[in-house]
């Protein structure tokens, strides 16, 4: 009866997460970040394609996510400070209707585009905040789980760019 018990879990376990895959790419470091279109917060399509050539740093993020809350104005402090382009992907259930108001009451100074689950897993995201560095070759450079700084940033991009 154990044997049997044991077997089931297994099956279930196994299958469980050979769905998760989907047979999607999942972003590595050092492999090519996976392309992507999504809304931007005034209703433009924003195309991943016009990424490449320049490193760019995307954040996972959503307005309930106190971490996430806590990152804010050391992204704000870098967005104003360096030529790095850097856009925030909300994964707010509801969209634009609780982003929106949420950018302009934190004066949010960068891009920010209404995100996917499909899109974070592709990232290999599992909880947020979840930020990955894309070098000039749209390759993932580094990726960070948990919050992070404006000066943990600088040197990671200190060392994409010396890679170029």
């Amino acid at each position: 009866m154990k044997q049997s018990m044991y077997l089931i879990l297994s099956v279930c376990f196994l299958g469980v997460f050979s769905a998760c895959g989907g047979g999607t790419e999942i972003a590595q470091v050092g492999q090519r970040a996976p392309e992507f279109d999504l809304m931007a917060l005034d209703g433009t399509e924003f195309s991943s394609s016009s990424l490449e050539g320049q490193p760019v740093i995307l954040n996972f993020w959503a307005t309930w996510c106190q971490p996430c809350l806590k990152e804010i104005p050391e992204f704000k402090e870098f967005a104003s400070e360096s030529n790095i382009k850097l856009i925030g992907i909300a994964l707010d259930k509801d969209g634009a209707r609780s982003v929106k108001p949420f950018v302009e009451k934190h004066q949010m100074n960068y891009p920010i585009l209404l995100g996917t689950e499909e899109l974070f897993q592709q990232f290999n995201g599992f909880g947020i905040p979840h930020t990955v560095i894309l070098d000039s070759d749209y390759k993932v450079a580094k990726v960070y789980r948990g919050t992070i700084t404006k000066d943990d940033l600088e040197s990671d991009l200190a060392t994409v760019a010396g890679n170029m």
